[in-house]
């Protein structure tokens, strides 16, 4: 899966039963809490845990990291349930869960609404972004030549113009241009940004807007690049 699936995220595994159940036991595992930190304190009482630390240990040894972008955190969970199952197969689920995915569990018992707590930011370390060495890029006055000196790991602060777009909308623009149809916006030296900003709530200026792996977006580069300017 590499970066596809955007890590860093949790892998959950069904393991025997029928194909369907091995889906399912997959499924249902990916709804546990992530706990993986417990078993790493008390270690494996079973084989099914044995195998959530063995995964969990080689799957960051990949060093894929978060978006693939490199780093010890590309899995923070493995989750394996297995179920007995004939011996002429063994049917065996995979199922990967992005950064993205929030859910949380609660009980109604008829007594009024679920109260959840928000989490507290205190619990967060505090960072100290260093402003006086990152590079301003104004993207309405860029040129190649300003981009070929960027160097990897570098902090850039943008200002300017940036367009964004997912495979959907990459999708819909190339068959704009195989129809020959005008596009809705020009993307004449423009950037854009991998992402699907959702709604915003109250008073935000725009809602969660997490970047997308751009490996989704490969099959429509050549198009974009060499039609659109």
């Amino acid at each position: 899966m590499g970066a596809d699936w955007c890590p860093p995220g949790i892998l959950s595994l069904g393991i025997g039963g029928t194909p369907e159940k091995a889906m399912l036991l997959a499924k249902w595992g990916m709804m546990d809490p992530i706990n993986l930190h417990e078993l790493v304190a008390r270690g494996p009482k079973t084989r099914a845990e044995e195998l959530r630390l063995e995964l969990y240990e080689k799957v960051n040894a990949l060093g894929i990291g978060a978006q693939g972008l490199g780093g010890l955190s590309t899995v923070l969970d493995v989750k394996v349930n297995d179920w007995p199952t004939h011996a002429a197969s063994k049917p065996v689920a995979l199922l990967p869960n992005c950064a993205a995915t929030r859910h949380a569990h609660f009980v109604l018992d008829g007594s009024g609404p679920a109260h959840l707590d928000p989490p507290s930011l205190d619990d967060w370390p505090k960072l100290a972004l260093d402003f006086g060495s990152s590079r301003r890029v104004n993207l309405d006055a860029l040129a190649k030549s300003d981009i070929a000196s960027w160097k990897s790991g570098e902090r850039l602060l943008l200002s300017g113009k940036l367009l964004t777009g997912r495979d959907a909308a990459h999708k819909r623009l190339t068959e704009m241009i195989a129809r020959g149809e005008t596009l809705p916006v020009d993307f004449t030296n423009r950037f854009i940004y991998y992402v699907g900003p959702v709604d915003a709530v109250r008073d935000e200026a725009v809602g969660p807007a997490g970047p997308t792996t751009s490996s989704r977006m490969d099959r429509f580069t050549d198009t974009m690049l060499a039609k659109t300017g």
